[in-house]
């Protein structure tokens, strides 16, 4: 007989035999496809609550944050109108690969119509093809209704889906899907709240940007950069290149850079330390190198660590996180050598649409963002960005070689293809007709269903940041009740072999014009190295100031899709020696003294505690010689004010340089350095980059006020004949003598050779 004490040492032979059962099945059963599940977004959940519920004082649980994505975040362009028997629309958003969902909560604000039967009629909201909830549409409840919906957090995956789908029917008979009673519509006001846990990274280059910046993230970023000490102008231009990419990074979303001296976040940050220096237990390297280091405080952060001995170690590494991220790995790495790169022409920025070629529909959307269908179906929408400054002055626009294809319908003669760009409608093109060929008034039958329709884009639709869109229509034919009901299989297609064409516009455009430069960086991005661009610093700049020039560089780089490579960054005292350079001054209260050293020139002076601001240019004539409306010269001379007593102005100004003619100047000042933010704030919100115009913004926390005061003047070249209508559009009165006195001396020049004709005529007669 076994004693009890011994009992736990006995095997228990049918316990491990049945263990080893179940170990074998699992080894011999598991695929890839196992194996990837097991590290799914619920195992990744279930360990980062593990994490949360962990209960040890000896290790604080991960700090958790809540985010909110509106629905115009997720792509809802306005409120979500469903319409029709089975209306959907689909709205998409990621979750960062370093954080996990731990709770998660829809809230909606919803309007339907009261003729909707409520037994027969709902909505129904589905994540990722899960459905969250079916919400009954009962009678008399139709207006101001608002729901808070939970959401299971293990349904949320890297990518994700979130659908509304209105079942709708108005009658118990057959029904007309088009009936205007079939519609509900969700407010735009309506959210998403996200409960998010971190998931511990490792230390691995190659995992950049991450973690510093998640691509599938769509919130703006906030991203410090720490410096040991006031560093010198060499470690500010190597930040501001790693700044210009991290702006590529993150795209429209906007960056900004907040920059800490000698301390370090609670989260992320980018650290740059020199020849040795030291900072909260790091130590700079003797040689360029970039690594990637837990934070000493937060386990869950990181800092992407770059040092170098000198300002060119720390150049070279910027340089190398800038043009070869793909190629780092390991948690750190020296860079021991470089070979320059090759210098950027004007206009090739990589997200630039060509100006030399026709450009096709396919470089610029993926085949499945081409396509459409349903009865009600999605505006196709093709986005590129262009040169603000070709010329299209008094042509028919930017030739557009459409390629396009749809379901006919051969009984419905209405049905069409809508075009537009930036919302303004441009032509309808009819879809059921039959197509015309080369040939006046010779109308064929389709042999295919691809069809091809030259369309001009008018010349005030060239603004730098554009949108095409396309819209199909349906037209259904009705001939009574509970007859001709539509077909199902409704689809519509712009083909990728359509083309877009500025090739044959030259590059002519009246400055300065803020617009330009809030939207694509105009002119500085004209090379996308910023080869051709200074920016001007206070000779011992503060940290607000450093901080917008990083975001400048961050907004740069995203304009482009290439890093600022080349920029010069100076003191006040080298601005002479940057002549032949577009500048970008920065300033604060009395930090700059260009402020005063160009106060002829600038819209607004500020000068020991007096602000003299000139006269604005009131007058706006709308000749429409280009994208925008052009302005009348100011008549000169014009007035001023001086006031007395410093505010907390914010502005923003633009005027040609007075080191060098046809030189571009945009000039970054505040009353108060901590002001500067606005700045920043408005250049990275897409909501209010459209309201920076002229050439003199005042920035405030939500609004953007602006004026036309600097004198005009041109950038680029015209053929000689554009360039003589071009002076005489703008000189009638000189126009009508010129044309007085070419009739006159062709009059003399005529009755001089007729003269004696005329004599010997006269004389035979007599």
């Amino acid at each position: 007989m076994t004693k009890p004490g011994n009992l736990s040492c006995q095997p228990n032979w049918v316990s491990l035999a049945s263990v080893l059962l179940l170990g074998l099945s699992m080894l011999f059963a598991a695929t890839p496809a196992d194996s990837k599940s097991r590290s799914s977004k619920a195992d990744r959940i279930k360990a980062a609550q593990e994490v949360i519920d962990e209960t040890d004082v000896r290790k604080a649980p991960p700090k958790q944050r809540v985010v909110s994505f509106t629905f115009k975040q997720m792509g809802a362009w306005s409120a979500i109108k469903l319409r029709g028997v089975d209306g959907t629309q689909t709205l998409s958003f990621p979750i960062r690969a370093d954080e996990v969902v731990v709770a998660a909560k829809l809230r909606i604000a919803y309007d339907y119509s009261p003729a909707l039967i409520p037994e027969l009629s709902h909505l129904k909201v589905t994540l990722n093809e899960r459905f969250a909830t079916v919400l009954p549409l009962p009678k008399d409840k139709g207006v101001g209704n608002t729901r808070e919906i939970d959401i299971d957090p293990r349904w949320f995956f890297d990518m994700n889906f979130l659908r509304f789908k209105l079942i709708g029917h108005y009658t118990r008979e057959c029904e007309d899907p088009f009936h205007s009673s079939l519609w509900l519509t969700l407010s735009d006001l309506g959210r998403l709240e996200l409960t998010l846990a971190p998931l511990s990274g490792v230390n691995d280059l190659k995992t950049l940007p991450a973690p510093f910046l998640d691509r599938r993230d769509n919130v703006p970023l906030s991203l410090p950069f720490v410096f040991a000490s006031n560093p010198s102008f060499g470690a500010l231009k190597a930040a501001g290149v790693v700044a210009s990419w991290f702006g590529m990074q993150a795209g429209v979303r906007g960056a900004q850079f907040p920059v800490l001296i000698n301390s370090l976040p609670e989260g992320n940050a980018v650290v740059f330390l020199q020849g040795g220096k030291t900072l909260e237990g790091f130590r700079g390297a003797s040689t360029s190198t970039i690594s990637i280091q837990p934070h000493p405080v937060n386990p869950q952060a990181k800092l992407l660590l770059i040092s170098g001995g000198n300002d060119e170690d720390l150049a070279r590494a910027a340089r190398a996180i800038a043009l070869f991220t793909s190629t780092l790995a390991g948690p750190s790495v020296t860079v021991s050598k470089e070979t320059p790169t090759a210098a950027r022409k004007p206009y090739d920025a990589p997200a630039w649409v060509p100006v030399d070629r026709p450009v096709r529909f396919g470089e610029l959307a993926r085949l499945e963002e081409l396509r459409t269908q349903g009865y009600f179906p999605e505006v196709i929408r093709l986005n590129y960005r262009v040169s603000p400054d070709l010329f299209t002055w008094r042509t028919p626009g930017v030739p557009v070689k459409l390629k396009y294809r749809a379901i006919r319908l051969p009984f419905q003669k209405s049905s069409s293809l809508n075009i537009g760009i930036n919302s303004n409608f441009i032509r309808a093109l009819a879809i059921n007709e039959p197509y015309k060929s080369g040939g006046e008034g010779e109308y064929i039958k389709d042999k295919t269903s691809l069809r091809e329709e030259l369309v001009s884009l008018p010349p005030y639709g060239v603004t730098g940041r554009d949108q095409l869109q396309f819209s199909y229509y349906f037209d259904f034919l009705k001939e009574g009740h509970c007859r001709n009901m539509p077909p199902e299989n409704l689809q519509g297609a712009i083909d990728p072999e359509s083309t877009l064409d500025f090739s044959e516009f030259p590059h002519y455009v009246a400055m300065p014009n803020l617009a330009y430069f809030s939207n694509i960086g105009f002119p500085f991005t004209r090379i996308a190295d910023l080869a051709e661009t200074a920016v001007v610093l206070p000779d011992s700049p503060n940290a607000d100031e450093v901080a917008l020039y990083l975001t400048l560089m961050g907004r740069m780089g995203e304009a482009t899709a290439y890093p600022a490579l080349r920029h010069a960054l100076i003191g006040t005292s080298d601005v002479d020696k940057m002549a032949s350079r577009d500048l970008l001054v920065i300033g604060s209260a009395r930090s700059q003294n260009l402020m005063s050293k160009w106060a002829d020139r600038l819209p607004m002076v500020q000068n020991s505690g007096d602000r003299f601001v000139r006269e604005a240019d009131a007058v706006w004539r709308p000749v429409y010689r280009w994208e925008q409306q052009d302005v009348q010269e100011p008549l000169q001379p014009k007035g001023g004010l001086t006031l007395t007593g410093i505010g907390n102005l914010a502005t923003m100004m633009a005027f040609e340089s007075p080191l060098e003619p046809a030189r571009s100047v945009v000039f970054f000042y505040a009353d108060k350095a901590g002001d500067l933010r606005k700045i920043s704030d408005v250049l990275t919100d897409p909501d209010r980059v459209p309201l920076i115009r002229g050439d003199f913004a005042v920035v405030d926390d939500k609004t953007v006020n602006h004026t036309k005061v600097s004198r005009t003047y041109y950038l680029g070249s015209l053929p000689w004949l554009s360039k003589v209508r071009w002076f005489f559009s703008d000189q009638p009165l000189l126009l009508a003598l010129l044309c007085g006195l070419i009739c006159l001396v062709v009059s003399a020049i005529v009755y001089r050779k007729l003269g004696p004709v005329n004599a010997k005529r006269l004389k035979k007669i007599v």
